[in-house]
């Protein structure tokens, strides 16, 4: 898989069409996308395109029938150079989520106490259970994550609501 080449130096929106041009050109379809976060942004793909978004970024990972079913709402998040996503968890989503372009570090911690700063490595899966504790951290480039949400209760999916910020640099509640 040819990934894009994303550089530090690059401005958000040049980063934003060059990952939309990939999407493009892979034959995914962008549901939405908000480039207005403070940290980066990210796209939203069609949910119907789960099968190929899994099989293009998660192959490794073993989705029953059931949690195919079920609404996983395929994302990539874009992290801009030394910005931080607030240090969260959820109530009703477990997250798996792989580096595909850049670079991004992760904390993670089952309390609420942060955990060490590691760099995420490219191509590996990282799997952050329900209520884990996490934070996606923008290094010396952007960072180009793929997300897949694992929603803990199909009848009631997870959205952006559902995030318990614990701490956030933007003063976000």
């Amino acid at each position: 898989m040819n990934y894009p080449q994303i550089e530090a130096q690059l401005s958000k929106s040049a980063v934003f069409e060059k990952v939309a041009l990939f999407l493009k050109e892979l034959g995914f379809e962008i549901s939405s996308k908000d480039m207005d976060r403070p940290w980066g942004g990210f796209f939203v793909l069609e949910e119907s395109q789960i099968l190929k978004f899994k099989s293009e970024f998660f192959p490794e990972v073993a989705l029953s029938d059931a949690q195919l079913k079920q609404k996983l709402s395929p994302k990539f998040l874009l992290v801009a150079p030394d910005a931080r996503l607030s240090w969260q968890y959820h109530f009703r989503r477990a997250e798996l989520w792989k580096l595909i372009a850049g670079k991004s570090a992760i904390c993670r911690s089952d309390s609420d106490e942060q955990g060490p700063v590691e760099p995420m490595t490219p191509g590996a899966v990282v799997s952050l259970e329900k209520g884990e504790r996490h934070r996606l951290i923008g290094t010396d480039n952007w960072g180009v994550v793929a997300e897949i949400w694992m929603h803990s209760d199909p009848e009631n999916p997870s959205d952006e609501e559902d995030i318990v910020r614990l701490q956030d640099d933007y003063s976000r509640k």
